[in-house]
C-alpha cells in the first residue's frame, strides 16, 4: 500500500515543483538558446561580414586603372590601347552608388571613349560592382566592353540608368555610328545591359534614329533607291540557277543608294514590380523620302529563357 501514500505527501506541498519539470524547462531553455545561435550564425554566413560601404571614388579609379591603364592629367582621361591597337581616351560619364544591396553598396557607371587619333573607333564600358558572396573582403566586379564604328564617345546624356525590374537594375545606353549623314547613313542605336550570371548581359538592342541627306532631292534619290531594291531582290531559285550558269565571274555589290531620312524611335519603358524586366514600347516617328513614316508601334517582350528582348526586324540596324 506504499505506492497510494506517494501522492498524499505531495499534496501536502502543493507549491513544490516535480523534479522532472525543472529539467524539461532547462533543457527547452538550452535547446532554444543553441538554435538562436544556429539562426544567427547562418544569417552571418549567408550575408557575410556587415554590411560593405564602398568608396565610389576610389574604387572607380582602382577598376579604371586595371581595366584601362593610367591617367592622363593633360586628357583628363585613361589612356587605353586596345586589342585593335587602338588608343582610346576613356572618361567616366554615368556612375550610380545603391546603398540599399542585401550585403551592402553596389555601384554601377559607364566608362566610354573614342580614338585619340580621329579615326572611327570608339568603345564604351559598363561595370557592376558588389560585395563579393561569400565575402573574401573584396568586391565582385562584372563587366562588358562594346565596340563601334564612330569618332564619338557615349556622352552623358545616352546613358539612363534605371529599374528593369523589382531586382534588376540596368542601363539604356545611346551609341551613334558614322558622323557624316551625306556620305553614309547616321544611326543611333540603344542597348539594353544589366547584371546577370555575373556578368553584363545585352538584352536587346533597336533603332533610336537615322539619318541621311544625299545630294539629290528626295524624289530623286527614292527612285534610285527602289530601282537598287528592285534588283538586289532575292531571285527565285530557278532564276538565280540559270543566272549563275551564265555568269561565273562574281561582280561586286552595287552600294545602296542614300534615300532622305529622318526617321527616330522613341522608347517607353513602364515601372516593374515583378523580377522580369517590363516591356518596352517603341514608337516610328519622323521623315522618310521627305514625307512622314507612317505612325506604328512596337512592345517588346522580355524573354526569360534567354533573358532578353524580342526584338522585331523593323528594329534592328541591319
Amino acid at each position: 500500500m506504499n505506492d497510494l501514500k506517494e501522492p498524499v505527501a505531495r499534496a501536502a506541498h502543493p507549491g513544490a515543483r516535480p523534479r522532472r519539470s525543472r529539467l524539461r524547462v532547462l533543457l527547452y531553455v538550452l535547446a532554444g538558446a543553441v538554435l538562436l545561435a544556429l539562426v544567427v550564425v547562418g544569417t552571418a554566413a549567408y550575408r557575410g561580414t556587415p554590411r560593405v560601404a564602398i568608396d565610389e571614388g576610389a574604387v572607380i579609379d582602382s577598376v579604371m586603372a586595371a581595366t584601362y591603364g593610367g591617367y592622363s592629367t593633360e586628357k583628363e582621361g585613361w589612356l587605353y590601347k586596345g586589342d585593335d591597337d587602338v588608343t582610346y581616351l576613356m572618361r567616366v560619364v554615368q556612375q550610380q552608388k545603391i546603398t540599399d544591396g542585401a550585403d551592402g553598396d553596389e555601384l554601377y557607371f559607364i566608362a566610354s571613349g573614342a580614338a585619340v587619333d580621329g579615326s572611327e573607333h570608339a568603345v564604351y564600358g559598363a561595370f557592376h560592382l558588389h560585395p563579393a558572396r561569400p565575402w573574401d573582403g573584396n568586391l565582385a566586379q562584372a563587366s562588358l566592353q562594346v565596340k563601334y564604328e564612330s569618332t564619338l564617345a557615349v556622352r552623358p546624356e545616352q546613358v539612363r540608368f534605371l529599374a528593369l525590374g523589382a531586382n534588376l537594375r540596368g542601363w539604356i545606353v545611346q551609341a551613334q555610328s558614322g558622323t557624316d549623314p551625306t556620305q553614309a547613313p547616321v544611326t543611333t542605336t540603344n542597348t539594353v545591359l544589366a547584371p546577370h550570371g555575373g556578368e553584363i548581359a545585352v538584352l536587346g538592342e533597336f533603332l533610336a534614329a537615322r539619318t541621311a541627306r544625299p545630294a539629290v532631292p528626295c524624289e530623286a534619290a527614292q527612285a534610285a533607291w527602289t530601282a537598287w531594291d528592285r534588283d538586289t531582290a532575292p531571285a527565285a531559285p530557278a532564276a538565280a540557277a540559270a543566272a549563275d550558269d551564265a555568269d561565273d565571274t562574281e561582280e561586286d555589290e552595287e552600294e545602296e543608294p542614300l534615300r532622305c531620312e529622318q526617321r527616330t524611335w522613341s522608347y517607353r519603358i513602364a515601372p516593374s514590380d515583378g523580377p522580369l524586366p517590363a516591356p518596352i514600347t517603341v514608337t516610328a516617328g519622323g521623315t522618310l523620302d521627305g514625307r512622314p513614316v507612317e505612325a506604328h508601334t512596337w512592345a517588346l517582350a522580355f524573354d526569360p529563357q534567354r533573358f532578353g528582348y524580342a526584338i522585331p526586324r523593323e528594329l534592328r540596324d541591319e
